[in-house]
């Protein structure tokens, strides 16, 4: 019984995240689990912590503005085939990730129509930009755009 609870459970979390858009090609998967690996390492940080600057996130704001809104909405809301990025879908689908899966996920699979595309610098500053719209703080220094150093900061819900 105990089995058959988890493979269901399992087979429910892979649906969502087909229907949700999260797991359109198995390299976003792959990438996504070596995140999550990585986040059993040690982190250094956290998100409250101010790790990117306001500067950093209106230059991510432009990227995502031109790359990223027309599937996921000028709020980050989501739409009929993209995942809401904001608010409490953000919050559950990536508390206690590091920021490097993040990063990770967004690099190998966005935008849709070209993944990839974008220099690291421009990924980093759409992270930084999705952390300041979800309400975390930002600090003096900017996020780096290097997955190792990314993954030393964890995502943690806000306090």
């Amino acid at each position: 019984m105990k089995r058959m609870l988890t493979a269901g459970c399992v087979g429910l979390v892979l649906a969502w995240a087909s229907v949700s858009g999260l797991a359109t090609e198995s390299a976003a998967a792959a990438a996504t689990a070596e995140g999550a690996l990585a986040g059993l390492q040690e982190t250094t940080s956290t998100v409250l912590d101010g790790v990117f600057t306001a500067a950093q996130a209106r230059r991510g704001r432009r990227v995502y503005t031109q790359n990223c809104e027309s599937c996921h909405g000028p709020e980050l809301k989501g739409g009929e085939m993209a995942p809401s990025i904001a608010g409490s879908d953000f919050i559950v689908f990536w508390t206690e990730l590091p920021v490097g899966t993040l990063f990770e996920r967004i690099r190998v699979s966005m935008p849709e129509d070209g993944p990839g595309r974008l220099t690291d610098e421009e990924y980093t500053d759409v992270v930084a930009y999705l952390l300041d719209a979800n309400d975390y703080p930002a600090g003096e220094t900017e996020l780096p755009a290097d997955k190792t150093a990314l993954d030393m900061i964890l995502i943690v819900a806000a306090e």
